[in-house]
């Protein structure tokens, strides 16, 4: 499959807010925080037009309070990436295939390829708020916001990739990894010295 990289456009930020108030109603109680992250939340990096979602909550016990209010507003729980990430919970906001409407769940060992099976719209990643693996995600953003040149390197490799043919997007994320892990470890190391 290829991987559609488009160039930055101010309406995900549009789509963002949208997507925001839809989450604050599902989630209403929780306190949560909902920030915009990933490639659609820095002007001027060219990415799949997907939203990325990041939700803060306050305690680890209230990672699984979130399944059902979240299932009942239209996102599928993606339960099978959890043995490998088992401090967040992911949900997909996917489009309805004529005469299919998305699953409610896709479990663990479940064979289920995103971009191919049903077109993701929305990633919503609900982690803890303030623990490294949220502050990885918010410096990231942040950092490419600040830094053009890496944003612009950033830019370049995806649309370098998206002239090749990958078996997944999860094939795709591991051919950017290395030079998102390094601009990773950058980022906190500036994030951390600005706190």
């Amino acid at each position: 499959m290829k991987i559609i990289i488009e160039d930055y456009t101010p309406k995900w930020v549009d789509n963002f807010v949208t997507e925001k108030n839809k989450l604050e109603q599902a989630l209403e109680g929780t306190a949560a925080t909902i920030a915009h992250i990933g490639s659609t939340s820095v002007p001027g990096l060219g990415a799949k037009p997907i939203i990325d979602i990041l939700i803060g909550l306050h305690v680890e016990d209230d990672l699984d309070k979130v399944i059902v209010p979240m299932q009942q507003s239209g996102y599928t729980y993606f339960k099978k990436y959890e043995p490998m990430m088992p401090y967040r919970r992911l949900f997909i906001k996917l489009e309805p295939l004529p005469q299919k409407m998305p699953p409610a769940m896709v479990d663990i060992g479940e064979e289920f390829v995103t971009g191919k099976d049903f077109r993701a719209m929305v990633n919503i990643h609900v982690l803890v708020k303030g623990t490294p693996h949220w502050d990885r995600h918010i410096a990231f953003r942040d950092f490419l916001r600040a830094h053009p040149d890496t944003r612009d390197a950033y830019d370049a490799l995806k649309k370098e990739l998206s002239l090749r043919e990958f078996k997944d997007t999860l094939e795709y994320n591991e051919a950017k990894d290395a030079f998102v892990k390094e601009v990773e470890q950058q980022a906190l190391k500036w994030y951390y010295a600005r706190s």
